[in-house]
């Protein structure tokens, strides 16, 4: 048994909305404001516009709005996605990687990683990309890359994400020597 099978850590990074989709959003409450208006004054038959554009800006805004949970256990990690409406919340598991399979990890942008992103972008099949992180440029993202195990047996893997010191940590004695580039 080894000394990381008794590890458990579980963290939730919420996904930052992009600009854009907010003015999307506006856009669609000022359509529902117009037909409203419509209504008030040429007849009901505007509300059905209304309503729909109403419930329209819901459901998009439900679907924009996606949290990541991190799972650690023992020396695996599993990313679930949780998006949707919050009375009903859809929830996938988005991806499930090997630790012990930990070529590196560090800081995006960290010369620490070029080695491996050149490895990993000649990769043999192609190697997968998944981005989980918070797309915040205030937070720093770190990026991982790891040997896929089960389906993704023999791909590169290169993972983005956003984990938090605690989980640093556990990733640091899963794989010693392997995660850096970090200041602390």
């Amino acid at each position: 048994m080894a000394v990381y099978d008794e590890f458990r850590y579980t963290q939730s990074v919420t996904r930052k909305i992009p600009g854009h989709i907010r003015v999307i959003q506006w856009l669609l409450y000022f359509c529902v404001m117009i037909f409203t208006i419509l209504g008030a004054l040429q007849g009901p038959i505007w509300l059905f516009p209304a309503l729909g554009t109403l419930f329209g800006s819901w459901y998009y805004m439900g679907a924009a709005r996606v949290t990541y949970q991190y799972q650690l256990e023992g020396a695996r990690l599993t990313v679930e996605r949780t998006s949707g409406l919050k009375s009903k919340p859809r929830t996938v598991t988005f991806g499930e990687f090997d630790l012990t399979k930990l070529i590196v990890m560090g800081p995006e942008g960290s010369a620490l990683l070029e080695k491996a992103e050149a490895d990993s972008a000649a990769a043999v099949p192609r190697r997968i990309t998944y981005d989980v992180s918070a797309h915040d440029p205030d937070d720093i993202c770190s990026v991982m890359y790891l040997t896929g195990v089960g389906e993704q047996s023999g791909r590169a893997l290169k993972v983005f994400f956003q984990p938090s010191p605690e989980l640093r940590d556990y990733i640091r004695r899963i794989a010693p020597g392997r995660v850096g580039g970090y200041e602390e």
